[in-house]
């Protein structure tokens, strides 16, 4: 196994058997996608791939948790061969892969999303603004402030509304921006917080470079959606292992019950970490199968 994480040396909850297997058991894997389980370009190791294959296999049920919207991650899933169910946006929407309905969905009341839109809006920021439309899901402005990559993959997901009416009308699940420079996207996020009762999730945006923020409700993570999702399946919510590797995973490694970050994490995930596994582009993330006894399968 790969080295432990300095919370191991401590207030760790992973109890493992002499041969590296968890001696709990786990009733739901939890993972983040970008830098976790795939790598910066969307390709998933082989080793990964196997280890799902190993999961569905054993009848062990595999969640996604990500930044990402379903139109965004479900065709990278199919790329790499997968259809998981999915926690979206940070947690603001649940779906199972390409479905049209939600299992879970966290809209910003229209006074607290006018607010925000107001706050970016007098900063000079003209945010994607994601709804919940099974077709349409953003809403843009005259001059987006997102990175041009960005913009451009959005194609048909862009619904032709005013930004000030849809905050008003629409169910507004979250405010995004990608491919920030990082001291811009933090001093953002603390300054929209600071001004307005929501959250603001940061991760490292590694398709355009840079960070990637997104503000949504108070009280709304990437953990709030797993709880969703386990109360849907009649799943133990006290059982669940999470793999991460950003800011936006910190509620989730500390709400699962085994929280592991990949070596390349940042430092707040690591902070949260049980264990720390290679990155995706070695193929850790395959290492799950041995702490779960599945690697004789």
């Amino acid at each position: 196994m790969s080295p432990a994480s300095p919370r191991d040396r401590g207030t760790s909850r992973l109890a493992t058997t002499a041969a590296g297997t968890v001696t709990a058991r786990i009733d739901l894997v939890v993972t983040d996608l970008d830098g976790t389980l795939w790598d910066g370009k969307g390709q998933m190791h082989p080793r990964t791939q196997a280890a799902l294959r190993i999961l569905s296999e054993a009848s062990m049920p595999v969640l996604a948790a990500t930044g990402r919207r379903g139109a965004s991650a479900w065709p990278v899933m199919e790329a790499n061969g997968i259809a998981l169910p999915s926690v979206l946006l940070d947690g603001a929407i649940g779906k199972e892969f390409r479905a049209s309905t939600s299992f879970c969905s966290f809209a910003f009341s229209p006074a607290v999303a006018t607010e925000v839109l107001a706050i970016l809006d007098g900063l000079g920021i003209s945010p994607c603004i994601n709804i919940d439309d099974p077709d349409r899901d953003i809403v843009l402005g005259e001059h987006p402030s997102t990175h041009p990559g960005h913009l451009r993959s959005l194609g048909p997901s862009v619904r032709e509304e005013d930004p000030w009416t849809a905050v008003r009308t629409l169910d507004v699940l979250a405010f995004t921006l990608l491919g920030g420079e990082p001291s811009f996207i933090r001093d953002l996020a603390d300054e929209v917080t600071a001004q307005v009762p929501v959250a603001a999730a940061i991760s490292t945006d590694r398709t355009y470079g840079g960070l990637h923020v997104s503000f949504r409700p108070l009280g709304v993570s990437k953990w709030a959606g797993v709880v969703a999702y386990c109360e849907l399946k009649g799943l133990d919510a006290g059982r669940v292992l999470a793999i991460g590797d950003a800011d936006n995973d910190v509620e989730l490694l500390r709400g699962s019950f085994l929280g592991l970050a990949v070596a390349d994490a940042t430092a707040a995930a690591l902070a949260c970490a049980d264990r720390v596994l290679p990155t995706a582009a070695e193929g850790g993330w395959a290492e799950i199968v041995g702490l779960l006894g599945l690697g004789d399968r």
